[in-house]
């Protein structure tokens, strides 16, 4: 059993895995998924969602299996002190570029939509700085924030409400299913990448209080929730946007509440990117420390987390042009396939075939 400090319940267990998935790609998915899949982009988000939950149910398998230890100390377990360092260390730079990647297009869209004249290497500061802050505090502090920031995504839902009175055409996504398997299985790939996020349960489950019953449940419900929400703003951009728009507008998730106006409240876009800032620094928390954990003893913590920042930070000071993204965002998604996917599908095959469990002899 872990120390209590550091403990978290079931019920934070899913507001940490909600915020870890939340991010950016809320904002930008139904322009991603557009190119693919068209007006079946929400059929694309369903299925990602299943794949999720396969995914899930594997974790589950192989965590079950280890209860009290984390993911780089399964690798090492199964695979041997060599190779499963070797891996850890490909985790921890997966941590690192996933959690650069969502820094620099946090700082990208503040640019872009709140701060124009701000220099972008002040704004990466002002946040690695926040978010080394939080993250250098135990776990259970984490999840208790993650927790309250997740109340606002109540707000945020509230405030897509009023996009109902704009006008909407259901023939864009007409006939269902018009846009083939293949572009579908395609938008659905997308949706995947957007979601990431999850693989947190690969290092936090340890510290979960009274996992042995009802944690699928609980990690289900999570992921319920991200997929019904992707689905929700994807719909509805595919409805309000007809699909050369959506085709060229990069962050429509932003732009639909940019046309609406009242009395007393004007520019909901503003008002929605003021607020969606949180969860964008939720999903950079997670994955810092995330990268710290992988690599820490209880001691080195606090010291990994500052050396893990500033990584990160010196990662988002590096200059990139829309294509320079595009293409670091591909790479990570090729890493991502093997850490999140294929690497947790080996080693339970392996403990499987080899009965590895936490009380079996370590190689």
């Amino acid at each position: 059993m872990k120390n209590n400090s550091i403990s978290i319940t079931k019920f934070q267990l899913i507001f940490f895995l909600v915020q870890s998935q939340l991010g950016i790609g809320l904002l930008s998915l139904p322009n991603v998924v557009q190119s693919s899949a068209k007006g079946d982009g929400w059929i694309s988000s369903l299925l990602a969602g299943l794949v999720v939950q396969l995914i899930l149910i594997i974790y589950w398998l192989l965590l079950k299996r280890f209860p009290n230890e984390m993911y780089t100390d399964i690798t090492k377990k199964i695979l041997g002190r060599f190779l499963g360092k070797l891996l850890n260390a490909i985790i921890y730079l997966y941590f690192i570029l996933t959690g650069s990647l969502a820094l620099v297009l946090f700082i990208k869209i503040t640019n872009l939509w709140l701060l124009p004249l701000t220099p972008s290497w002040i704004l990466s500061l002002l946040i690695i700085g926040a978010c080394i802050y939080l993250t250098m505090s135990d776990l259970r502090i984490i999840a208790r924030f993650f927790v309250l920031a997740s109340f606002l995504i109540i707000l945020l839902v509230f405030l897509s409400f009023l996009t109902f009175s704009l006008p909407k055409d259901f023939t864009f996504i007409l006939p269902i299913g018009s846009s083939g398997v293949k572009n579908i299985l395609q938008g659905s790939n997308k949706s995947l990448i957007s979601m990431l996020g999850f693989e947190a349960l690969l290092l936090i489950y340890p510290f979960v209080i009274n996992k042995r019953k009802g944690i699928l449940k609980t990690i289900s419900i999570a992921n319920l929730f991200i997929t019904f929400l992707y689905t929700f703003f994807i719909f509805l951009c595919l409805i309000i946007f007809n699909p050369n728009q959506l085709f060229l507008i990069k962050e429509p998730s932003l732009y639909i509440f940019r046309a609406l106006s009242f009395t007393m409240m004007d520019r909901l876009d503003l008002i929605f990117l003021s607020i969606w800032i949180v969860p964008m620094t939720t999903s950079v928390i997670a994955y810092l420390f995330l990268a710290a954990k992988s690599i820490s003893k209880k001691e080195s913590y606090k010291k990994n987390v500052v050396i893990s920042g500033s990584i990160i930070w010196l990662f988002s000071l590096i200059p990139l042009n829309e294509n320079s993204i595009g293409l670091f965002s591909q790479y990570i998604s090729y890493l991502s396939y093997f850490i999140v996917i294929g690497l947790p599908v080996i080693l339970l095959c392996l403990s499987i075939i080899f009965n590895k469990t936490e009380r079996s002899e370590p190689a």
